[in-house]
């Protein structure tokens, strides 16, 4: 008997990314998806607001989560042996992305030199809480915790 339902399993009976996995991803990897809709052809005034948006120092835990990224589209008996080697460690990659962003989040809070009131707006506070439940997630799923322990096997 499969632990998990049939529908979550693919056509080489191993685990399928879920779609709630894939949000997670795509939440983790904003601010590269932002950076990279800002190179779209448009007029540029929609665009002006999408890079106020993007906070530099925030890219570094988007890169943490990329490999995560390609890895979870390439998943399939004909992938690369890195992707073989590293896709065990992508739950831990997306755990130190979302960790990376709060610790940028607090370590820009404390150094900003203004009030607390002023600095942490709803917006601030809903990112924060949003990465919190992503941790949360990727610890507590058992399908997340299963599909990072198989990868298909090689035809």
């Amino acid at each position: 008997m499969l632990p998990h339902d049939p529908n979550d399993y693919d056509e080489h009976l191993t685990l399928k990314v879920p779609r709630m996995l894939w949000l997670v991803i795509a939440f983790l990897l904003r601010h590269l998806l932002l950076l990279g809709i800002t190179f779209l052809p448009t007029t540029g005034e929609e665009i002006t607001v999408l890079r106020d948006l993007i906070r530099p120092q925030f890219l570094a835990a988007d890169l943490l989560a990329l490999p995560v990224a390609v890895m979870a589209a390439r998943r399939r008996p004909q992938a690369a042996d890195w992707m073989r080697r590293l896709w065990p460690c992508g739950r831990s990659l997306l755990t130190l992305s979302a960790l990376l962003y709060l610790a940028l989040l607090i370590s820009g809070i404390a150094t900003s030199g203004t009030p607390l009131i002023r600095t942490v707006d709803e917006a601030v506070l809903i990112s924060a809480l949003l990465n919190l439940a992503v941790i949360v997630y990727l610890w507590r799923s058992s399908l997340v915790r299963d599909l990072f322990r198989e990868f298909p096997a090689r035809p």
